[in-house]
C-alpha cells in the first residue's frame, strides 16, 4: 500500500498544497500544544506533502506567522483565516477540533475545496458526557450548566449540520467505532457522512517493545493527567489501598506521575506507603519511553476515552495495561489477550487484576508481547499515516 501512495504522490501531488486548521499548535513558548497533530504533519512532510498550518483562536488578536520544526504556521482570527484561504488555492483542507468560525471562513472563501474533519472528543460531545468533572462544587456545576446553553448547544448544532450537509465536500475521521456511534453521532443526532475509523498514532520507534522480565510484573506505573476525574485516578488509589490489605503487598512497587489540580488531594492516601512513589511533574515523550522500560504494568482505569493514547503507548512498549471495560477501551485492549479490563467503577476488580499477574508470570509475559504486537498493527505511524494519506490523496 505504501508504494501505491508514493506513486500517487509522485504523479499528482508535486504542486499541491494542504492546509491544516486547528485550535492550537506547538510554538517555542508552548511546546506541547496539540503535539499529536504536529507528529502527523511531520509524517505527511516525510511522505512528500506540502503542508501548512493555521491556528484559529480568539487569543491571537494579531495575525502572526512562524516556523516550528520545519512547519510553516500562521495564527490569528477568522478574518485572517479568510484571507489565507482567499490568497492560496489549497488542494484539501484538514481540520482538527472544528469550530463555527472555521466553517464560516471556508464557506466564504473556499467552499469548493474538499475537507477532511478529524473528530477528537470535546468538540463533538454533549455537556453531560463529562459529568464527573462537575461534582466537586456548586460553582463547577453552575459553570457547566451555563456552557450547556452556549458552547455545547451551538457546537452540537454545528456537528449536526456538518454530518448531513451537501454544501461542502466533507469526509470525517473518528478515532474509534465506539466514539463515532455512541458519542459523536448520538449527541449530534445525525450519522456522519463519508466516515472512516482511524486511531491516533503511536510512535512504535520511540515506544519500542523490549521483552519484560518476570519480576517486572511487580512494578506498576501510572502516568496520567490530574486535571479531570475522567482519568479515574481515584480508582487507582483505591486499588492500591485494597492491595495494601493483602499479604504480598510489600513485594509490589507503584509509581504515580502526573500534574493537575487534583494531584495532591487524590494521592494523599498513598503518601505513607514506602513502596509507592509520587512524582508531580510533566514528562516528555522520551522520559515516558524510558520509564516504560522499567515497569511491567500500566494502571490506567478511565471513565471516558475515545482511544486512550497513553495506554496505547505503554502497550507498544510492552507494559500490560489494566484498564476499565468501558467506552472505546475494548477496541484497543482485548481482555485476557492484550491486557486486563476491570469492571467500571470497581477498584477491587482493578486490584484483583494486579493480583492475577502477581501470581501468574506466564500470563504476564503473554499479555506483554500481545499488547505490543496488537498496537503495532492498529496504531503504528506507518499504518495510521498510510490510511490518512489514502483519504488525503483521494
Amino acid at each position: 500500500m505504501s508504494s501505491l501512495i508514493e506513486n500517487d504522490q509522485d504523479n499528482k501531488d508535486k504542486n499541491n498544497k494542504y492546509l491544516i486548521i486547528t485550535n492550537a499548535y506547538p510554538h517555542e513558548d508552548q511546546l506541547y500544544r496539540n503535539g499529536f497533530i504536529h507528529r502527523r504533519v511531520k509524517a505527511y512532510q516525510a511522505k512528500g506533502l506540502d503542508v501548512e498550518v493555521f491556528v484559529l483562536h480568539g487569543a491571537f488578536q494579531t495575525f502572526e506567522e512562524y516556523t516550528f520544526d520545519g512547519v510553516h504556521v500562521s495564527r490569528g482570527l477568522k478574518s485572517d483565516l479568510y484571507a489565507t484561504l482567499s490568497e492560496t488555492k489549497y488542494s484539501k483542507i484538514l481540520i482538527h477540533f472544528v469550530s463555527q468560525d472555521m466553517i464560516d471562513a471556508i464557506m466564504d472563501s473556499a467552499q469548493d475545496v474538499p475537507i477532511i474533519i478529524w473528530v477528537h472528543g470535546f468538540e463533538a460531545e454533549a455537556w453531560h458526557r463529562r459529568w464527573f468533572n462537575f461534582m466537586s462544587s456548586k460553582d463547577d456545576l453552575k459553570r457547566i450548566l451555563q456552557m450547556k446553553d452556549s458552547f455545547y448547544e451551538n457546537q452540537l448544532k454545528l456537528m449536526n449540520w456538518l454530518y448531513q450537509t451537501k454544501e461542502l465536500n466533507l469526509q470525517f475521521v473518528h478515532v474509534s467505532k465506539w466514539f463515532k456511534e455512541h458519542i459523536a453521532e448520538c449527541d449530534a443526532r445525525a450519522v456522519s457522512q463519508n466516515a472512516s475509523i482511524i486511531p491516533n498514532i503511536v510512535d512504535s520507534d520511540l515506544f519500542n517493545y523490549q521483552e519484560k522480565s518476570e519480576k517486572q510484573r511487580f512494578k506498576v506505573l501510572s502516568i496520567r493527567p490530574y486535571a479531570s476525574h475522567k482519568y479515574a485516578n481515584d480508582q487507582s488509589v483505591d486499588a492500591v489501598l485494597e492491595l495494601s490489605k493483602r499479604p504480598y503487598f510489600d513485594r509490589l512497587e507503584f509509581a504515580f506521575y502526573g500534574e493537575g489540580k487534583l494531584f495532591e488531594k487524590t494521592l494523599l492516601p498513598l503518601r505513607n506507603f514506602e513502596n509507592v512513589t509520587l512524582h508531580k511533574s510533566f514528562l516528555n515523550q522520551n522520559e515516558i519511553s524510558e520509564l516504560h522500560k522499567e515497569y511491567g504494568i500500566f494502571l490506567c482505569p478511565t471513565r471516558l476515552d475515545s482511544q486512550g493514547v497513553s495506554m496505547c503507548e505503554a502497550m507498544s512498549s510492552g507494559l500490560v495495561p489494566i484498564s476499565s471495560d468501558i467506552t472505546a477501551i475494548p477496541e484497543f485492549v482485548t481482555h485476557n489477550y492484550s491486557g486486563l479490563l476491570a469492571k467500571p467503577e470497581d477498584p477491587v476488580d482493578l486490584a484483583d487484576m494486579i493480583e492475577r499477574l502477581f501470581f501468574n508470570s506466564s500470563l504476564f509475559k503473554k499479555l506483554s508481547k500481545n499488547a505490543s504486537d496488537s498496537i503495532e498493527k492498529k496504531c503504528s505511524q506507518e499504518v495510521v499515516i498510510n490510511k490518512e494519506l489514502e483519504l488525503i490523496l483521494s
